[in-house]
């Protein structure tokens, strides 16, 4: 099973741009807009409000403005106006800036400017201006300040306290963003399809544990807004859901995709691959027609998209399994190429792993060659960089399409070996069975996936012990005899012999034959007779024609 588009994800490194008067970000696989400062109704206590009728004073005498940095505006000492305040702060050049805004006239803060400052630090660490851990005191001491004044918050500054943590990457007021996100929920039909949106973004950017209760209103409140809501809304809450593993009703995940795919030319290319993305991880019955007009809008923008865009949308539609037709998988394919520089390892592994689901070993011959020109754009150190799972999709996913591109399956093969300790039971066996069929690694890659096994062989399914019994038949590596044997006592056990299906069945019979030319034995001892009079029968009953080693087995 392949994890993350990430996500794996996954979950996926964006960027920062700016829309209408809002101020839009990407993270993380998904992307988030600023909600500008709710202005208050009432005079509120402490330096009064932002509005006309709001309440503010005039300072007497000279401001003082202490020393700043070349091209900051000055920080007055002195009290100033409510509204000025709000300007100052959102117009703060740095997180230092805001920080000697802060530490100047923080004691005059109401609930907007606090707010505000929340806002302008998510923003600027967000956008790259400053490193995210360089905010996180000034953020503790406006979250400080914040505490008192939540009961004076409207359902915008809640949304825009928690994405400004969430920008971040700050989660340590957890009982102060739980705060901000009850409040909300409970408050959740006046709020903005975009406050709404941030929120649950927010919450999956910084995971926290949302009861099911307030995400539900969240959800159903942005479900009727969703004439209103934005392509960016509407993606966000898609992958926050899938990213939280909410249960979301198939009607309301239905009509926010719905509702994308109306807006699908205003979209940008992330928005759209992160909503198949998560219609692909929440296992959503996505009609046809949608799925290929989200695909083909994706096609048109395909050069303005990233190689995590691209290599998630591939991902989707293996995973639910749409048809996507030839020319467009072979220009997204080519459009990742030419941003090779760019992607990651979890990128390649994905569009790799999507092209062997999509096609099988039968890929037209245009995305063949797309897959080839990919394989060759593939540099070492993008290998080196591989984990297990990467490595072990790749490989099958090779193995499955029937490409040999040298030296890209010799390499995968050499960094396979030192993280076989590491993988799991499938992707020992995935990649072992990837090996053989490929004619790559030898004695040593085959030695270390069989010795990792055997640490764990209580966690492998049925269909993982005969498939790393079947490969080590296959490669013919008769120094690890044992080790096969030792897979066949495991499937031989009554508890797992009772999962077994004919395919199992007849592998194991061609590790019987296989031993029985190397001792005469073959696995006599390790399966009962019965056991093995049942795979012989399986191996006779098999449509003919059909090869062992190329059999598809439900390995990925």
């Amino acid at each position: 099973m392949l994890l993350r588009p990430a996500s794996h994800a996954v979950a996926p490194p964006l960027q920062t741009r700016q829309r209408a008067r809002l101020s839009c970000c990407r993270a993380a696989g998904a992307s988030d807009g600023l909600l500008q400062p709710r202005r208050p109704q009432r005079r509120v206590a402490g330096g009064g409000g932002g509005s006309a009728g709001g309440g503010s004073f005039r300072e007497s005498g000279r401001r003082r403005f202490e020393p700043r940095d070349e091209g900051e505006a000055p920080v007055p000492q002195e009290p100033i106006q409510p509204r000025l305040l709000t300007t100052i702060i959102k117009e703060a050049a740095s997180i230092e800036h805001l920080a000697r805004i802060t530490d100047a006239q923080g004691s005059r803060f109401n609930f907007i400017h606090t707010a505000a400052a929340f806002a302008r630090a998510g923003k600027l660490a967000g956008s790259g201006a400053a490193r995210p851990a360089d905010a996180y005191p000034l953020l503790r001491g406006l979250s400080a300040l914040l505490e008192p004044q939540l009961d004076d918050c409207g359902t915008r500054e809640h949304a825009n306290v928690v994405w400004a943590c969430a920008k971040a990457g700050y989660a340590e007021p957890v009982p102060l963003l739980e705060a901000c996100f009850a409040r909300l929920a409970d408050r959740s039909a006046e709020a903005t399809s975009q406050g709404l949106a941030n929120a649950l973004w927010a919450a999956a950017k910084l995971r926290l544990a949302v009861p099911e209760q307030q995400a539900a209103q969240l959800l159903s409140a942005l479900v009727a807004q969703q004439q209103a809501a934005t392509p960016q809304n509407l993606a966000n809450t898609l992958w926050a859901a899938a990213t939280l593993q909410l249960a979301v009703p198939e009607q309301q995940a239905a009509q926010l995709l719905s509702a994308l795919v109306a807006q699908r030319q205003a979209a940008k290319p992330q928005e759209i691959s992160n909503a198949l993305w998560a219609a692909a991880t929440l296992q959503l019955a996505v009609p046809e027609q949608q799925a290929a007009q989200l695909l083909s809008a994706l096609v048109a923008q395909q050069q303005a998209a990233t190689p995590q865009a691209l290599a998630n949308a591939l991902w989707a539609a293996a995973t639910l399994q749409l048809t996507v037709p030839e020319q467009q998988a072979a220009e997204l394919l080519s459009a990742l190429v030419a941003q090779r520089q760019a992607a990651t390892p979890q990128n390649l592994a994905n569009t790799l792993w999507a092209a062997a689901k999509l096609c099988g070993s039968a890929a037209p011959p245009d995305v063949e060659a797309a897959l080839l020109r990919l394989a060759a754009a593939v540099d070492e150190r993008l290998v080196a960089a591989m984990n297990g799972q990467d490595v072990s999709n790749s490989l099958w996913a090779l193995s499955q399409l029937g490409l040999r591109p040298a030296p890209l399956t010799q390499r995968l093969a050499d960094v396979a070996m030192p993280l076989a300790p590491a993988m799991t039971p499938q992707h020992l066996a995935n990649t072992a069975l990837a090996a053989a069929k490929l004619g790559v690694g030898g004695t040593v890659l085959f030695a270390a996936l069989a010795g990792a096994a055997g640490r764990q062989l209580q966690g492998f399914t049925t269909q993982n012990l005969c498939n790393l019994a079947w490969a080590l038949a296959i490669a013919d590596q008769r120094q690890l005899a044992g080790a096969a044997v030792a897979l066949a006592q495991r499937a031989a056990t009554a508890e797992v012999w009772a999962q077994t299906v004919a395919e199992d069945h007849g592998q194991l019979h061609q590790v019987h034959v296989w031993l029985m030319g190397l001792d005469g034995r073959g696995l006599s001892g390790a399966l009962s007779p019965a056991q093995l009079r049942e795979c012989e029968a399986a191996w006779e009953a098999r449509p003919r024609g059909q090869p062992a080693a190329s059999k598809k087995r439900r390995a990925a």
